[in-house]
């Protein structure tokens, strides 16, 4: 978990890297790379971070992400003992693969758009089954035919208008690597125990800082508190158990670390501008 820029080990004859990743676990920290990144989940699921910001990621997501924002795909800890091979398909290219100047063209404007908000990192919704099924057999193609399959692939990325920006406009500056570290630990130490109690002391023992010159630190780069960044990331995971599970709204709270229900309900509500009832009440009618 301590690397946190990521030199990509690529065929420099090539226009862009695919790569397939089956894993036990996702194993990469929270890192950045001169690339981007379009990434789908074929099989896993856990917790996403993407710049300052948490979602839970399922079978079937994909996402695209500009070289400037730092992420990592977490899976929760034990997630090997389901014996369900983490498994994604990612495909780097650089912003001049095909041109220094490929992206001021007429015909690139919806996708020049695209690139701006990866900047933000982007989640496509619903991606239809053709272009998932592109996606994986892209390395099956061979030549120009290749270059045309990732064309028509960007082409439906920039056209959609199912897409979900993932972080707030002033995400994380690129860090340098100590602070991308402690920045990384920290991530860590709340995706392997939000579920149980989060102790501030041991959130700034970890970035080796006194309490309060952490929370300063922490607000600093990531625009939040240490507080509101854990109830994001329980939010986000009471969201998955509520939409997947019949846990009544009681047994949410206790497995997303809230010892107090009132203090859970008022905390999604925050995040959610609903009630943990009435969430998923919605969700039932779709």
């Amino acid at each position: 978990m301590h690397i946190t820029y990521e030199k990509l080990t690529v065929d420099e004859t090539s226009l862009f890297h695919y790569q397939e990743f089956l894993q036990t676990r996702f194993t990469s920290g929270f890192h950045l790379h001169d690339e981007f990144e379009l990434i789908l989940i074929v099989k896993s699921h856990g917790k996403l971070y993407a710049g300052s910001n948490v979602a839970n990621f399922n079978d079937g997501d994909l996402y695209f992400f500009a070289p400037v924002l730092p992420h990592c795909f977490y899976n929760a800890r034990g997630y090997e003992k389901g014996q369900v091979l983490a498994n994604a398909v990612a495909i780097w290219f650089k912003k001049d693969f095909l041109g220094t100047d490929f992206f001021e063209k007429t015909e690139s404007i919806l996708l020049k758009r695209l690139i701006k908000k990866s900047e933000r990192g982007i989640q496509i919704n619903n991606p239809s089954k053709p272009l998932i099924k592109r996606i994986v057999n892209l390395n099956r193609k061979e030549n120009l035919e290749k270059i045309s399959d990732l064309l028509l692939i960007l082409n439906e990325l920039s056209v959609s208008k199912n897409t979900k920006l993932l972080s707030i406009s002033d995400i994380i500056a690129t860090p340098n690597l100590n602070d991308s570290k402690i920045i990384n630990d920290v991530f860590r130490y709340v995706a392997e125990n939000f579920e149980k109690e989060i102790s501030l002391k041991k959130a700034a023992s970890v970035a080796n800082m006194q309490k309060a010159a952490f929370c300063r630190y922490f607000k600093r780069r990531t625009k939040k508190t240490f507080t509101q960044f854990v109830n994001e990331t329980r939010i986000m995971h009471a969201q998955k158990l509520l939409v997947e599970t019949d846990k009544t709204v009681t047994e949410v709270a206790f497995e997303c670390g809230y010892e107090n229900t009132s203090y859970f309900n008022r905390q999604f509500k925050v995040c959610c501008k609903t009630s943990p009832m009435v969430f998923r009440g919605l969700l039932k009618q779709k």
